[in-house]
């Protein structure tokens, strides 16, 4: 049995409008799509997710759909004029293009910038990465400061200040109408850009309310790295969102920075989305580089519960080739997952989280084949998941919604369970074990680890574990 464990997540995009080719990158591995709202349109996304759930109940899958807002974006203003900085030019900066300034100053499109800059700490970077400011005096209403990267700022370039200060990154108004047009198409993810506090995910949460739509913080600038933990334990799930986190922190401090942030994600038992560039190559070649699948399979043996494809399956020449690829890789690297343990001295940890941690254990040391939870919330599931177990979980869902949460969770295969009127503790746990059976294609004589409580798939009910081994009757 070789059960990939660590998901993929595809991005949709033209490349992938064709259903057979979106079918055919569902059965090479896709556990989860991505919706882009930085690009296309409201008619797009909600076309390219209801394909998806379509092209997921042909092929029985239970896919992901997540919806990934754009954020608050930074320009240099329209009226900015061009300038080609070199190292050690100083240069003013101001937010305002009515305020007084020398000639030549860069013009954000912030009014907000010269209040949140941090004098001595923060730097204003353009474009991918050059040029790069160090911030070096605040006056009432400029910045003043210094080229430390040479490049070229124009008109209507992207731009980051690290370290903002700010009270709170508000929803833009096309965040809040893109967050409608994911709740019209039923998304089960909605991906918030530049997290830099909890308190950013709040306003989100109010904003879904009783939708169920899980949130995922995405960890791109330093704010948010500095309120890691508080971020963690605020959020349902986070991204390590690898290229704006590298224009602001700069590229060789990521690979750090990723293993931080699995690290925070995996203690808490959180799901964790690695993504940027994982098979880049591939939007134009069949072929990953083997720096690429080395990057993915680190990524892997991090402990990410998910790796995620942008442009290369949004836009590239090979979608189905690159799913395939990041599939055999993510099977090959999973054996030197490390388990992620948590102590059990440690204040706050459930009652369901020990009893989760309790069935991982006894699962391997007896070397069972996998591990049976039927789940109201999948709470449960996402506990055992946590600890990295070396077999499958099997997550028997009576809500098809709670499967697709489950899609994305680390060794979780979520499967359809309903349970029926008047059925007996005995009869349904008789079930979860022929569906298991059937989906892992277990052999007689192998056992599993099931969990339950007095009432099974009760919410918060799970409190007993049993041994059960596959008999023949079960087929």
């Amino acid at each position: 049995m070789s059960e990939r464990r660590t998901k993929i997540v595809a991005t949709l995009g033209p490349a992938t409008d064709d259903p057979q080719i979106l079918r055919d990158m569902m059965r090479a591995g896709v556990d989860g799509v991505r919706i882009n709202c930085s690009h296309g349109t409201k008619e797009d996304w909600l076309r390219r997710a209801w394909m998806a759930r379509d092209v997921a109940a042909s092929v029985g899958r239970h896919v992901a759909v997540m919806f990934d807002l754009q954020g608050p974006k930074i320009r240099l203003h329209q009226e900015c004029v061009p300038v080609d900085l070199v190292e050690g030019d100083k240069i003013t900066v101001v937010g305002d293009p009515n305020a007084p300034a020398a000639s030549g100053s860069l013009v954000v499109d912030w009014p907000g910038v010269v209040d949140a800059a941090v004098p001595g700490t923060s730097e204003l970077v353009i474009g991918d990465g050059a040029p790069r400011i160090a911030i070096m005096e605040r006056t009432k209403q400029t910045l003043v400061g210094t080229c430390v990267i040479p490049g070229e700022a124009l008109p209507r370039r992207g731009a980051f200040l690290t370290h903002a200060h700010v009270d709170r990154m508000a929803l833009s108004t096309k965040d809040r109408d893109d967050v409608r047009t994911a709740i019209d198409a039923g998304a089960d993810f909605i991906a918030l850009s530049f997290v830099n506090q909890a308190d950013d995910i709040e306003e989100l949460r109010k904003l879904l309310g009783g939708t169920g739509i899980r949130i995922i913080a995405k960890i791109e600038t330093l704010s948010a790295i500095d309120n890691l933990d508080a971020i963690v334990e605020a959020t349902d799930a986070v991204m390590v969102a690898r290229g704006d986190l590298g224009v602001e922190a700069g590229v060789a401090r990521v690979p750090l920075l990723q293993k931080r942030i699995i690290t925070a994600a995996g203690h808490a038992g959180k799901l964790v989305i690695t993504a940027t560039q994982m098979l880049e190559s591939m939007s134009d070649s069949p072929e990953p580089t083997r720096a690429e699948a080395s990057d993915v399979a680190n990524a892997v043996m991090d402990g990410t519960s998910c790796v995620m494809l942008s442009g290369e399956t949004a836009t590239g020449r090979y979608p189905v080739e690159t799913v395939r690829q990041m599939a055999a890789i993510a099977a090959n690297a999973q054996e030197g997952v490390i388990p992620m343990g948590v102590d059990m001295t440690t204040p706050g940890i459930t009652v369901a989280e020990s009893v989760m941690r309790a069935a991982v254990f006894l699962a391997r040391d007896i070397k069972a084949a996998a591990l049976v939870i039927p789940t109201a919330t999948g709470g449960s599931v996402r506990a055992a998941a946590k600890f990295r177990p070396r077999r499958p979980i099997v997550a028997l869902c009576a809500d098809a919604n709670v499967a697709r949460h489950l899609a994305l969770e680390w060794g979780v295969i979520p499967e359809p369970l309903h349970q029926r009127p008047d059925e007996s503790v005995e009869a349904l746990v008789e079930r979860c074990l022929l569906r298991a059976q059937r989906r892992l294609e277990l052999m007689d004589g192998e056992r599993v680890v099931l969990t339950s409580g007095p009432q099974v798939a009760h919410p918060g009910a799970t409190s007993l574990i049993a041994v059960h081994r596959i008999e023949g009757d079960y087929t």
